[in-house]
């Protein structure tokens, strides 16, 4: 079973990054603004029932993300985007 979800603000992503998941702390630190960002394309989709046949329906999600020297990899999406309102 997966472990619990922990909900936090967008704000808070560059400060939890710091830490592994065991919780310690990562040697050397974190800056995100200078990993390199990358992008990555997934649908979302659904069946969707019609009289005569059903068919699939799919949307475009943009996931965005920081890929660190050290190996680190962030997913960043609401985090870019809270940047960009900026």
């Amino acid at each position: 079973m997966a472990p619990p979800i922990e909900h936090f603000l967008p704000e808070e992503l560059e400060a939890r990054a710091q830490f592994n998941a065991k919780g310690r702390y990562r040697k050397g630190g974190v800056d995100l603004e200078k990993c390199k960002l990358m992008e990555m394309l997934q649908y979302d989709c659904w069946v969707e029932r019609r009289v005569s046949q059903p068919f699939v329906k799919c949307r475009p999600l943009v996931r965005m993300f920081r890929k660190c020297a050290n190996g680190l990899t962030v997913e960043t999406t609401s985090w870019e985007d809270l940047e960009s309102r900026w």
